[in-house]
């Protein structure tokens, strides 16, 4: 059976149960799991077994476990401080590459370390913003929903990929490798980033210097930034006003980035279509305007969610238990606060 991972951007509370945790721990390396990581639990363990790692379920506090193991392993589930002060792991081994779920001042307090998981989903993200822009540009699930309700209406005709300007807001290993997907598909690229990365400018890229430069002149626009207290709602109505009815906003990074109300304004008044993988409350309440927009598909934060991906994160998650182990700083990312 697979275990399946929460909902991504769920953030639910865990409880414990201390009198639980009397199982004394032995020199192997241990980990206790509080999320499914969205592959069989053999598999896991198999994994595990082979980087001498014993591992403990514990998705729910009802069987013992051990207190002070070598790390607790989650994906994105609210994990607190107090949480960590009864479990006393010496390392979080975040399956995900955001760990905004992880108390870090607690972290630091307890002197836990904490690592994640980077590019992983790398390919598997850069493809969905493919995907979204495709599924906007030719109507796909327009035209998918019409032919099953027994109609075979003509769309309006669709739009080629071919010769479009294609804007990369944020050009890391995500933003370039989506700037080499849609390369491939003929268009043009320009990008907006904090730093210019030879890379993109090898593809035939070139930077713009502000964001809404960027807006106004792109066909597609593809966000791919990491949500910080800089770029939360980075994304407003200065750059979106600066899009084209026939523009396309591909998001497929964090919710947070754009200021979700105006952008749920403008999808309703037309002034663009957009394809969003993400959003600032996930599950999306089912009553969100967003929902009901216009010109626009969306997906549930799946873009990182593919088979291949889902086993490199648990390889990855493992590999970095060991590597803390002996004192590795490889992936490490309490360091950085």
């Amino acid at each position: 059976r697979q275990c399946q991972p929460l909902p991504p951007g769920r953030a639910e509370p865990f409880t414990f149960e201390a009198d639980r945790y009397s199982e004394s721990m032995s020199s192997e390396l241990s980990a206790v799991i509080t999320q499914g990581l969205g592959v069989p639990k053999e598999v896991v363990e198999s994994l595990a077994s082979e980087r001498g790692i014993k591992i403990y379920w514990q998705e729910t506090a009802a069987k013992p476990q051990p207190i002070n193991p070598t790390a607790l392993i989650m994906v994105n589930k609210k994990t607190g401080g107090e949480f960590l002060s009864k479990l006393k792991p010496k390392m979080v081994a975040v399956a995900f590459t955001g760990y905004d779920a992880v108390d870090m001042k607690a972290c630091k307090e307890q002197k836990i370390a904490v690592y994640n998981v980077p590019a992983y989903s790398t390919d598997s993200v850069a493809e969905l913003a493919i995907g979204l822009t495709l599924a906007v540009y030719r109507e796909i699930p327009v035209s998918d929903s019409k032919i099953r309700a027994g109609t075979w209406v003509i769309s309006s005709g669709g739009t080629e990929l071919k010769g479009k300007t294609v804007g990369i807001l944020g050009t890391g290993s995500i933003g370039i490798a989506t700037a080499k997907l849609f390369k491939a598909f003929g268009c043009n690229l320009i990008a907006w980033s904090r730093t210019e990365k030879k890379e993109f400018l090898d593809l035939g890229g070139k930077y713009v210097k502000t964001k809404e430069d960027l807006f106004a002149e792109s066909d597609v626009v593809s966000l791919h930034v990491p949500v910080t207290a800089k770029t939360k709602g980075m994304v407003g109505k200065a750059e979106l006003s600066k899009l084209k009815p026939s523009s396309v906003l591909i998001n497929v990074g964090r919710g947070a980035l754009v200021q979700q109300d105006v952008l749920t304004e403008f999808l309703h008044a037309k002034k663009f279509r957009a394809g969003l993988d993400v959003f600032v409350k996930e599950p999306v309440d089912a009553k969100d305007p967003i929902l009901t927009a216009p010109n626009c598909v969306l997906t549930p934060h799946v873009a990182y969610k593919t088979t291949e991906a889902l086993s490199r994160r648990v390889q990855v998650t493992l590999d970095n238990i060991v590597s803390f182990s002996k004192s590795s700083n490889v992936n490490r990312v309490d360091t950085k606060h």
